[in-house]
């Protein structure tokens, strides 16, 4: 047979993708990579356990998104309890293979094994599904609670599955994610960065280091026009979750301190989360409400616009892996402000393609935003090599092919 008929005629791979919540306004950098896929001849198919709140809907591609998705909850209880029955009756090996495998990862305590058993139910139905939708090989993102129903699930439908780790957050509770399991027992394991890897080697046998590959996650540079800066600065923006490790009340009080010797700036927060509301209220206390404008969630177009009306980018977060909010300020040719922590040094190299502060250091960062105010010309040279960094080593193009080389090397393998 003629190899390029072979090639045209032949069934797309089919690939599940799965989160614990999907999709939403902040998981811009798993969209690019199933956009990316399909376009490269995968059929996708996506997957979560829950579907995002209605604050989420900020464009016609997520909404696109959330209807063609498949919902593990809300579950009947009734048809939860047949499924068990035939999937127990259908292959009872697999079965009670994913059910020890659900008993030995679990966390101890009473707490540990019922939360253990609600994600060995929500795997019972994510297996069905895989089944029927006849999935090849499942792709999991972040690798927290939806990666243990991952694990399971593919044990029982017997398919091959892989993981994307991002950190930091898994990492600080290693053993309680049964992270040196995951790795096992999955084909390849996907790290975002280097400091991702690092961090993954750390926590997992040295037998299974060399199923990891790096595969950042990426930006277009094509969607982002260059803009070099204005000859002024006075709009600051931040784009993110609004909690606790993004560091942003030390941010409210370099604000506070710029106010004070005289500089007119104005924040920017593009995002929302758990501390919205005491962040309203710290605003207030510093003095500094009414330079602060929370814009909450914004659909892709309205963040770029954002990012094309604004003077610099700030992150001064605690922890971080490697954020696509400051590919998408760089790329733009925003000049951006971040902290020594994570995976951001492997894209923010100080007085080159940003600047770097120390993480908590109000002094650090209050002295980095006065930096690019007072120098238009430091503010000008990060801007263009911020852009060629991200367009020469953070593009999704890029990066999608590694992905689209792992699928199809492992797809179809069988569960380890």
């Amino acid at each position: 047979m003629n190899p390029l008929i072979a090639t045209v005629t032949a069934a797309p791979i089919r690939i599940g993708y799965f989160a614990g919540i999907y999709p939403r306004a902040t998981d811009t950098f798993i969209q690019r990579e199933i956009h990316g896929l399909r376009a490269r001849g995968f059929d996708v198919r996506t997957f979560s356990v829950r579907r995002s709140g209605t604050d989420h809907d900020v464009s016609d591609d997520i909404r696109a998104e959330k209807r063609n998705t498949f919902f593990l909850l809300p579950v009947n209880p009734l048809r939860l309890l047949a499924e068990n029955v035939r999937q127990l009756l259908g292959a009872p090996l697999r079965y009670l293979g994913a059910l020890r495998l659900a008993w030995t990862t679990s966390r101890d305590g009473v707490r540990g094994r019922l939360y253990q058993l609600f994600y060995f139910q929500e795997a019972v139905m994510l297996a069905v599904e895989l089944r029927r939708q006849r999935i090849a090989h499942l792709h999991n993102h972040l690798g927290d609670a939806s990666g243990t129903v991952t694990l399971l699930a593919c044990r029982m439908a017997d398919i091959s599955y892989s993981v994307t780790f991002h950190g930091p957050h898994i990492f600080f509770d290693p053993l309680h994610w049964a992270l040196r399991e995951k790795v096992r027992h999955a084909q390849f394991t996907v790290c975002i960065s280097h400091y991702c890897r690092s961090q993954m080697m750390l926590f997992t046998d040295q037998s299974d280091w060399s199923r990891f590959a790096i595969v950042h996650c990426g930006i277009d540079p094509a969607r982002y026009a260059y803009a070099t800066p204005r000859d002024t600065a006075r709009k600051l923006l931040y784009t993110g979750r609004l909690a606790a490790e993004k560091g942003l009340p030390v941010l409210f009080e370099s604000l506070g301190r710029l106010k004070a010797r005289g500089y007119d700036v104005e924040l920017t927060l593009v995002g929302d989360g758990p501390d919205r509301g005491a962040l309203e209220v710290l605003a207030q206390q510093l003095g500094i409400k009414e330079r602060v404008v929370f814009a909450g969630f914004c659909g892709q177009d309205e963040v770029l616009a954002r990012l094309h009306e604004s003077d610099m980018l700030l992150l001064p977060s605690f922890a971080e892996g490697v954020p696509v909010s400051l590919m998408e300020a760089m790329a733009c040719g925003l000049p951006v402000i971040a902290s020594y922590v994570g995976g951001v040094v492997e894209l923010v190299e100080h007085m080159r393609t940003g600047l770097m502060v120390h993480a908590g250091d109000v002094n650090s960062l209050e002295a980095a935003i006065a930096q690019y105010l007072d120098d238009t010309q430091l503010r000008r040279r990060v801007s263009q090599q911020g852009r060629e960094k991200v367009a020469a080593e953070f593009n999704i193009n890029a990066e999608v092919d590694k992905l689209a080389a792992l699928f199809r090397q492992h797809a179809g393998a069988g569960c380890r």
